[in-house]
């Protein structure tokens, strides 16, 4: 569904119709749900080519980018939810004060209803399916708002949704800022937004307004600190790897370094070396669109150590790492999201960790280090909202844990069981029965309370 003039009244039926649909019970069946992702999985597996082909197209992501990232990670956690859903929502029991009985309680997971999901364009289909499996399974109607800014890909998840679920259960809808606005001041039942903090502030603001429960998955500069103790060969390749996937937009890519100044000449010449050894400028995705392209060359602004040259009408930039960076520096005041690495020195431990907290709390903290004081200084003195030791993303695609924010990097956890968790809520059961009560608290009272005081005082 494309938005027009009338873009209100389109986003009004399908909100409407949705809703029937939930109160219908349209999504309550967990066999329904299971069903309809299946057809979701068997639709991505026909069209495997098409998706690659869309996201060569807007990002120029190299296949085996595209497909492990965006592809294979679908697949894989949509048969994990289809595998292990009824096992995550069997109700719990749960246990009642003596003075109820008799009496049953439970913990239900229910979902919230209405859910809208707002997609980022830096991996454009699965940042817009992974969390919209999240909420079918939970048992939501979902409207997707995919990223403008990756054309390609929101026509193909468009093509997808629409051949696999009926409009009142999912509709994608799509537009520039002004349509997501509009969304935005519409009263879902809950929010799930992945981007900019700017942004997320602003649908947290819109959130606000209407009491709705949001996720936010956001960003921030992490950190990769690199002690006197790591293997500086396999730390560089690691490091380059993290950091050039997608072309250093990721947001849990590591954004800087800080290395001992001990070692850090030397982490440089490893660096460089990786850099210069591997053809990365030829298996590397390109800037999304030139007002970013623009962006990043405005934090160069010293000496540069790079592999390749710039293509501008491409979009194409250059990997760099800039070896003398300051933490003054253009390229530490904002998170870079792109193939630049700064790296900085540091020489105190604790003086490094009081400036890293002084940073806005990163999605993710990465540590290279054989010394487990180091590292259990810097798990304990810095929040982050996910950490990674001795290798970069590691911890970012584990369907087994949860995935999130803290602080500016945003809040909420998805990703297999904690998806189904985000869209659902726990709902207290407690059941009594037409039987005598042995502690009624109808009057009088003086006798039961004497009673109560004595045994419960």
């Amino acid at each position: 569904m494309t938005m027009t003039d009338d873009a209100s009244v389109d986003a009004s039926r399908v909100i409407a119709s949705q809703r029937a649909f939930f109160d219908g019970g349209g999504t309550r069946g967990t066999e329904m749900r299971i069903a309809v992702l299946r057809r979701l999985e068997q639709a991505l597996r026909d069209r495997r080519d098409t998706m690659l082909a869309a996201l060569a197209e807007d990002l120029g992501k190299p296949p085996i980018e595209a497909f492990l990232a965006e592809h294979r990670f679908l697949l894989d956690e949509i048969r994990l939810i289809c595998a292990s859903l009824e096992r995550w929502l069997k109700p719990r029991r749960a246990g009642n004060p003596f003075y109820f009985w008799p009496c049953r309680s439970s913990v239900r997971r229910e979902p919230f209803g209405a859910v809208l999901v707002m997609a980022p364009w830096n991996y454009p289909i699965q940042l817009s399916l992974s969390p919209l499996v999240a909420a079918v399974a939970a048992g939501n109607t979902v409207v997707l708002k995919p990223s403008e800014h990756a054309q390609a890909s929101e026509r193909f998840l468009a093509e997808v949704i629409a051949d696999c679920f009926p409009p009142e259960h999912v509709a994608v809808i799509t537009g520039g800022p002004e349509v997501a606005e509009s969304l935005l001041d519409r009263a879902f039942d809950f929010i799930f937004f992945t981007g900019s903090s700017e942004i997320g502030k602003q649908v947290a603001r819109k959130a606000a307004e209407h009491l709705t429960p949001t996720v936010l998955e956001l960003g921030g500069k992490c950190p990769c600190v690199v002690d006197k103790s790591a293997d500086l060969p396999a730390t560089a390749r690691r490091i380059l790897t993290g950091k050039l996937f997608n072309a250093g937009q990721t947001c849990m890519a590591p954004d800087f370094v800080a290395a001992h100044e001990d070692i850090r000449q030397p982490l440089v010449e490893e660096l460089t070396a990786a850099l210069n050894s591997l053809p990365w400028e030829q298996e590397m995705a390109r800037v999304i669109n030139e007002r970013h392209y623009k962006r990043l060359r405005g934090l160069l602004t010293g000496r540069e150590i790079r592999k390749g040259e710039d293509h501008d009408e491409a979009l194409h930039f250059a990997p760099r790492i800039l070896p003398d960076a300051g933490w003054d520096d253009p390229a530490m005041n904002e998170e870079v999201f792109g193939p630049i690495l700064p790296v900085v020195g540091f020489t105190d431990r604790e003086d490094l960790i009081a400036r890293l907290r002084g940073l806005p709390s990163p999605l993710a903290l990465y540590a290279f280090s054989r010394d487990e004081d180091f590292i259990q200084a810097l798990t304990e003195g810095i929040r982050s909202g996910s950490l990674c030791v001795n290798d970069t993303l590691k911890q970012a695609c584990n369907l087994n844990l949860p995935f999130g924010g803290v602080g500016a990097s945003g809040h909420g956890r998805y990703r297999g069981k904690a998806g189904v968790m985000a869209f659902s809520y726990e709902r207290a059961v407690t059941r009594r029965f037409f039987l005598p009560d042995p502690f009624d608290l109808s009057p009088p009272r003086a006798e039961m309370a004497r009673f109560l005081m004595k045994w419960l005082g």
